[in-house]
Order: structure tokens, then C-alpha cells, then sequence
């Protein structure tokens, strides 16, 4: 979802998991807007598995899924603002694959389940944040176990980011202006569900 100049949204999972439960797993991203996009129409984008290019790694260490950007010749089907990556990198038990983002990207690794070694010098557990240096090129993850890795890189915006709640702006004055059009409905509105 692209919130741009604003929509109210409600997350919710399928009636049936309501009904039966389950094990449900999720990873939600927020990524800026350039300032020149912020006042874009919101849009939805629907993802399936099947649209996600799938990418074997070399020497048997696993598979990289393509969501948003480029791997290996593959594109992924979730259109941005900006050049960026997110990959979703299953490793198996005791492999290292070697990837590689951009140039002045900024990249980060968060390993989902299972532990990783990034570089062979920098350990990273579940739900651990590793930020790498922006030269870019190649970089090496290894892994103990199998496990599911959610790599992200993108150019950064070198803008002024201020927030307040749900709302990301560049300034207070923009911040307040999209307080007022939240107070005012131009956001839209969910269903009563009474």
C-alpha cells in the first residue's frame, strides 16, 4: 500500500483464520516517499507468491525471493517511488551465499528465523537489525541453520524526515496540514462494522 496523500486502512487477516486460527507471520515495512511523491494518489498493490520470481542460489545455499527490485535478472512485482530491494533469502544449514546491492545504497539485514553471520564478523539473531556500510558491492551471510532472512536495500532520500503517529512528512507545517485533513475525512473512511 502507497499511503501517499492519505488513506485510512484497516489490517485484517481472512475470516477463516479467525475462525480456525493458526500461525500467522508478518513483516510490515514503512518506506519514505520523496517530498515530490508525498501528495501522491494512494494505491494498493496486491503481491502473491506466484508473481514473486524465485531465484536459486549457487553451490545449493538456498533460494532469494524477489518482492521489490532486482536480483540476478529478475524483477520483482512491487513498484516503488525509488530504486530499492527487498528480497526475502531463505539460506540452508551451514551455507553462505555472497549478494550484492547498489552502490550508495543503504542495506540492512534482518534475519527472521534462525541466526546469521554477516561478513563472517558481525552476528545476528532473530529480529536484529544489521546495517551495512553504503559502498554497496558484494557481502557475504552465513548460516548455522536453515534460515529466513529479510534483505533490504534502497538510495537514500537525503530529505528531512518528521513524524507524528502514522503520519511522515518533511516538515511540522506538512505534519500539521495532514493532521487537519485526517481531522477533516479527506482521508477516507472505514465501514462501520456495528
Amino acid at each position: 500500500m502507497t499511503a501517499a496523500s492519505g488513506v485510512v486502512h484497516e489490517e485484517f487477516h481472512s475470516e477463516k483464520f479467525t475462525r480456525a486460527g493458526g500461525k500467522m507471520e508478518m513483516m510490515q515495512l514503512w518506506v519514505n516517499l520523496p517530498a515530490k511523491d508525498k501528495m501522491s494518489p494512494p494505491r494498493y498493490q496486491t503481491l502473491l507468491e506466484n508473481d514473486m520470481p524465485s531465484v536459486s542460489l549457487p553451490d545449493g545455499a538456498g533460494r532469494l525471493r524477489v518482492i521489490a527490485g532486482e536480483f540476478g535478472g529478475h524483477k520483482g512485482p512491487a513498484k516503488t517511488f525509488t530504486p530499492l530491494n527487498v528480497w526475502d533469502l531463505r539460506l540452508n544449514a551451514g551455507k553462505t551465499a555472497t549478494i550484492s546491492t547498489p552502490e550508495g545504497h543503504t542495506t540492512a539485514i534482518i534475519p527472521m528465523h534462525g541466526r546469521a553471520l554477516i561478513n563472517g564478523t558481525q552476528a545476528a539473531g532473530e529480529a536484529q537489525l544489521v546495517i551495512l556500510e553504503r559502498s554497496g558491492g558484494e557481502f557475504t551471510i552465513g548460516v548455522d541453520t536453515d534460515a529466513t532472512l529479510l534483505v533490504l536495500s534502497g538510495q537514500p532520500l537525503n530529505e528531512p524526515v518528521v513524524g507524528n503517529g502514522p503520519f511522515v512528512m518533511t516538515s511540522e507545517r506538512e505534519i500539521a496540514q495532514a493532521i487537519r485533513d485526517y481531522q477533516s475525512g479527506r482521508f477516507g473512511s472505514l465501514p462501520d462494522s456495528g
